[in-house]
């Protein structure tokens, strides 16, 4: 099993993910900052205004905030507490990872599959936005997207976790490792 999640992780595919991930991070971030320094310009400098600007800003912020969400997964940097796992011995502390990231995964795969529901709803009945007449699917696709990498992220490392867990319980048998 622990083969199988080191192969993930060395797959172009994994790596392609999270440059994909990089890049539009970056772009989405620089977009926003740019869009609301120009929208500040206009609006107190020129006494002006851009309409609808404040959707496109939306969707752009929906876009970092739901790869980033992916990518603090990815990365294991979302904000956890954990300091009653790190008073259990190790092989304690290996069973509760293996249980927290069965939950993860089985909420993110839950999630997604709402993701695509609501995706699918908002594509049958094409809602827009107020302004600019903006397809409500094209942010809500971020939720989609965000979750199914969230949920792959996930997967590997529940894989990850139980490949350890059972590594501890193989240790167990010989008699060589006690927590």
């Amino acid at each position: 099993m622990l083969a199988l999640v080191e192969k993930i992780k060395n797959s172009p595919l994994w790596r392609g993910l999270i440059r994909f991930q990089q890049v539009l991070m970056i772009l989405t971030s620089v977009f926003v900052v740019l869009i609301m320094c120009f929208e500040v310009l206009l609006r107190y400098v020129f006494k002006s205004d851009l309409f609808g600007i404040e959707e496109i800003v939306v969707i752009a912020a929906f876009w970092l905030y739901l790869i980033g969400s992916s990518y603090g997964v990815y990365d294991k940097s979302h904000v956890k507490a954990d300091i009653i796992p790190q008073l259990l011995p190790l092989r304690a502390q290996a069973f509760l990872s293996v249980l927290v990231r069965l939950t993860t995964t089985v909420l993110c795969v839950v999630f997604s599959w709402w993701a695509v529901d609501m995706v699918l709803y908002s594509i049958e009945w094409m809602p827009r936005t107020t302004g600019l007449r903006i397809p409500i699917f094209i942010s809500q696709i971020s939720i989609l997207v965000g979750y199914i990498l969230m949920s792959f992220y996930s997967l590997v490392y529940f894989l990850e976790d139980l490949g350890n867990f059972l590594s501890f319980e193989k240790e167990d048998k010989k008699g060589a490792f006690t927590s």
